[in-house]
């Protein structure tokens, strides 16, 4: 008897300790999983964008392109954007235009959509910017500054990334080269998830 006693304490005492680790186990993943942070966040933040964890949502908006076609930011959902805002007069904003434009092409046939709103300028002087500057990635108008205050109120030019639930992902204020390698990987992994 005294044999089974202690062979039913040393069950009890290794449940005991399996039950412990199982717990310090299921608390330390449980830790980690809280503290782990998306893949391309320290990507962005190399390239001087800020990420939003967890993403954020936003208020849809619809937009006009220069022929009156209209365009609501949800549409895209399915694509990784690019939601640049810009001017004709900003300095910065026309610097990385050119990169953009190098960026569209560099991303043709991959799940990726580049939205530019041109906040504030007239349909007339984006016509003429564009006849001087023959950018072929979707510019829209917010002629009335709609948008300004919500999405660019830190300045021109407002660059977001949206992931494919139309979600903002990261965000930068300021010119940036997006024809750069290491931004069109990014953004290429981003589409191709």
């Amino acid at each position: 008897m005294v044999k089974s006693g202690k062979n039913r304490k040393s069950r009890l005492n290794g449940a005991f300790v399996a039950l412990f680790l199982t717990l310090m186990f299921c608390t330390v993943a449980g830790i980690h999983a809280a503290t782990v942070r998306p893949w391309y966040a320290a990507s962005f933040e190399k390239l001087g964008f800020s990420v939003f964890d967890p993403p954020m949502t936003m208020k849809d908006f619809l937009v006009v392109n220069l022929n009156g076609a209209s365009k609501t930011r949800a549409s895209a959902k399915g694509n990784i954007v690019l939601l640049n805002f810009w001017a004709t007069w900003c300095p910065p904003c026309k610097a990385e235009m050119p990169s953009i434009e190098a960026l569209s092409a560099k991303m043709k046939g991959k799940k990726f959509e580049i939205i530019a709103v041109n906040v504030g300028d007239s349909a007339a002087e984006v016509k003429d910017f564009l006849k001087q500057n023959k950018y072929t990635f979707p510019i829209y108008l917010d002629t009335q500054n709609k948008l300004l205050a919500t999405y660019a109120s830190q300045g021109i030019p407002t660059t977001y990334v949206l992931d494919k639930q139309g979600r903002f992902i990261a965000g930068v204020v300021g010119g940036i080269d997006y024809s750069r390698p290491e931004v069109v990987s990014l953004l290429t992994k981003l589409a191709e998830e």
